[in-house]
């Protein structure tokens, strides 16, 4: 293909502003146009034109004419593969041979990640697999660690944006809004704000200008098409935007022939202005700007609903994205705050423990009174004690992890008879009766058997220790179509009714056990733990005929 003239570059970029038409006819002119995949497109065919940027090398660049999907990488033998930048070595950079598909329609050009090795990012975000992207003039790609610049030099010929009737307005509506609203990253909702209405409504520029708490100035939050990029705030006094903020109504001022371009601000001028408020819980606290550059174009009332509907989306998403973010934020630091707890429990405190235990067994070596040997012995207990409440707290925090539980094929019965054999010394010295039950068909199920095996002991554990001697502790395992429960009973005094309602909450102090040993509290915390990440449901309640019952119930994940 032959390179372009002035000309023929200037028509295309028409619709673009001057500054970039400027940039294009340095930048553009040796860049050829290759028509991918069709050679020959028919004449249904939606043509972008596109150029990639190297980000770091503005000098080496590919120009394409995409005319149907095509799918990018670092190509090979595949022929249905456009190899990207091929005098650059893209494999090194993390490439994938087939790594995305570019889908162009009249409106839109998305991209989509084709499970690629290193992945894809639009403007520093990753795109999830299979799952189409929106691209705008100016995003930043990056496929593996290949960064580039996408450039929309021309949309497809004959494309109408608008809507071109009210019912038109009202289905295209719900779109645009879940488009928005499904937004929550902010950066992302302004993005879709913008797509929406270059995609949809006959405009030369958008921008959003929120009101600065701090000096009650308007500051541009967002932007595209800007004929001066240089304006980043506004006054609200004597500015058509501050006349919207302190009204909340929207303003619309087209130039009529041989009167002066509307007014901006001073020294930029426009052929017609529209401005819409930002309105959330009465309050209006910012404006998206739509202008036309172009002589004898104008905002119509349609223009106008349709901006005042983006507008009322964008409020309600800026605000779940804010208040996203500040969730995010929080659960990031309570992430940091769980993660060094389990730290020095797990390394920190256990190994001071460990030193503890060591030395007092060092001490039983040397010839010692009677007196002192008891204190020693009260030193052990204390700091097994101590063991088992750090493991707990382990557990505890280790839970406390999204990713930490697994669900995997587990014999449920087999759980329970290890929790209870291995609690078999405990009840026996107690002359605690352990009986175990099993109703209706097993199976396996889709579960963390470490943790709710650990969940199972905890319960039995407390049940032996407040039956009273000779006592009877029941557990039963029930199997149904729908769930299955296990349930634990035991023979002691029950559980005061104050305390009921709290008693999962976390970290709940019961009352203290004759021996020093961990209450209900972190042995309940763990239980709740672990059947909420098993999407089950945990109950305790004083049963009729005496004692405390407690009831987990999962559901019938079974093994297929």
């Amino acid at each position: 293909m032959q390179p372009r003239t002035q000309d023929e570059i200037k028509k295309v970029t028409s619709e673009l502003s001057d500054e970039f038409a400027r940039e294009l006819l340095k930048l553009d002119a040796d860049v050829p146009y290759i028509p991918v995949p069709h050679p020959y497109p028919a004449a249904e065919h939606a043509v972008w034109r596109v150029r990639l940027d190297l980000a770091f090398d503005s000098g080496v660049r590919m120009g394409l004419d995409i005319n149907d999907e095509i799918e990018i990488g670092r190509g090979g033998t595949e022929a249905n593969v456009i190899t990207l930048f091929p005098d650059i070595d893209i494999e090194k950079l993390g490439v994938s041979r087939s790594h995305a598909r570019l889908s162009p329609t009249a409106a839109k050009l998305f991209i989509m990640d084709l499970n690629s090795t290193n992945g894809t990012a639009v403007n520093g975000r990753r795109v999830s697999a299979n799952v189409p992207q929106t691209l705008s003039h100016g995003d930043y790609l990056k496929l593996g660690r290949l960064e580039f610049i996408i450039r929309i030099i021309q949309r497809p010929k004959g494309y109408i944006p608008m809507p071109r009737s009210q019912a038109d307005l009202v289905d295209i509506l719900p779109t645009i809004g879940r488009a928005i609203t499904s937004q929550l990253n902010r950066s992302e909702v302004l993005k879709a704000v913008m797509d929406a209405l270059f995609t949809h409504m006959e405009t030369d520029e958008v921008s959003i200008w929120l009101v600065d708490d701090q000096t009650g100035e308007l500051f541009q939050e967002a932007g595209r098409g800007l004929d001066n990029e240089e304006i980043k705030r506004l006054p609200v006094t004597d500015t058509l935007a501050g006349q919207v903020i302190e009204s909340g109504q929207p303003l619309r001022v087209n130039r009529q022939k041989n009167d002066e371009l509307v007014k901006v601000k001073t020294g930029y001028l426009v052929e017609a202005l529209l401005y819409v408020p930002l309105v959330l819980g009465g309050v209006t606290f910012g404006v998206i700007a739509a202008a036309q550059h172009d002589p004898g174009k104008i905002f119509t009332d349609q223009d106008e609903k349709l901006m005042m509907a983006v507008a009322e989306f964008t409020a309600a998403a800026l605000q779940n994205a804010r208040l996203y973010q500040a969730v995010d934020q929080v659960l990031i630091c309570r992430s940091k705050i769980v993660s060094a707890l389990h730290s020095i429990l797990s390394y920190d405190l256990r190994s001071m423990l460990n030193a503890t235990l060591g030395y007092a067994g060092l001490l039983h070596s040397y010839p010692l009174d009677e007196e002192v040997v008891e204190i020693i012995n009260d030193i052990v207990v204390s700091s097994q004690a101590m063991n088992n409440l750090i493991e707990q707290l382990t557990e505890i925090t280790a839970l406390s992890e999204a990713s930490t539980m697994r669900h995997e094929p587990t014999d449920l019965i087999d759980i329970v008879q290890r929790a209870v054999s291995n609690l078999t010394r405990t009840a026996d010295a107690k002359s605690v009766q352990l009986d175990l039950h099993v109703m209706g068909e097993p199976y396996m199920i889709l579960s963390d058997s470490h943790y709710l095996y650990r969940a199972v002991l905890n319960l039995v554990d407390n049940a032996v220790k407040f039956s009273p001697p000779a006592g009877l502790v029941s557990i039963t395992l029930a199997f149904s179509l729908s769930d299955l429960i296990i349930r634990v009973q035991d023979s002691g005094p029950g559980i005061p009714e104050e305390h009921l309602p709290y008693l999962f909450e976390k970290y709940f102090r019961g009352k203290t056990i004759d021996n020093g040993s961990s209450s209900l509290g972190l042995g309940l915390e763990l239980v709740r733990a672990t059947v909420e990440g098993l999407h089950g449901t945990v109950l305790a309640r004083n049963h009729e005929d005496g004692g405390a019952e407690f009831i987990i119930t999962l559901p019938a994940t079974t093994v297929k």
